[in-house]
């Protein structure tokens, strides 16, 4: 029987080892990129939902602001309560609504010329926005 060179013994092992570590590397690697594929996405979608809700918003603020109301729209928002050009409005509904599952309130109306405006808003999870806002006619 003849016995292996010296210089060949423990050759196994060592490729085994590094085989394994290599393997390792790489399963780490996809594993990392996949997570932070993960996160943009869930970035992405939030970022979606805030620009949806935020057009949710400027939708429901003109409909509230039609008719009657939209003598309010002249005025900055801190000029709406007792206005005398806007005497017996409730602002009310211009303030503060729900949109989907997110509650905001106006922190700030300005207007921009006749059909034009900017509007600040407070979110429920204590986010801010702010509007550029055309007002349809």
């Amino acid at each position: 029987m003849r016995w292996p060179d010296p210089q060949q013994r423990g050759f196994a092992l060592p490729l085994a080892l590094t085989t394994s570590a290599l393997l390792l590397l790489s399963s780490l690697s996809l594993q990392t990129l996949a997570l932070h594929a993960r996160q943009r996405s869930r970035q992405a979608l939030a970022t979606a939902q805030t620009l949806d809700a935020e057009r949710s918003v400027a939708m429901v603020f003109q409909q509230h602001a039609a008719g009657a109301h939209a003598c309010l729209l002249a005025l900055p928002s801190s000029e709406w309560e007792g206005s005398d050009r806007c005497p017996g409005l409730n602002p009310g509904l211009l303030q503060s609504g729900r949109v989907a599952d997110r509650d905001w309130q106006l922190l700030d109306w300005q207007p921009q010329g006749a059909r034009a405006g900017i509007l600040q808003l407070r979110w429920s999870d204590a986010r801010q926005s702010r509007l550029d806002l055309e007002l349809l006619p």
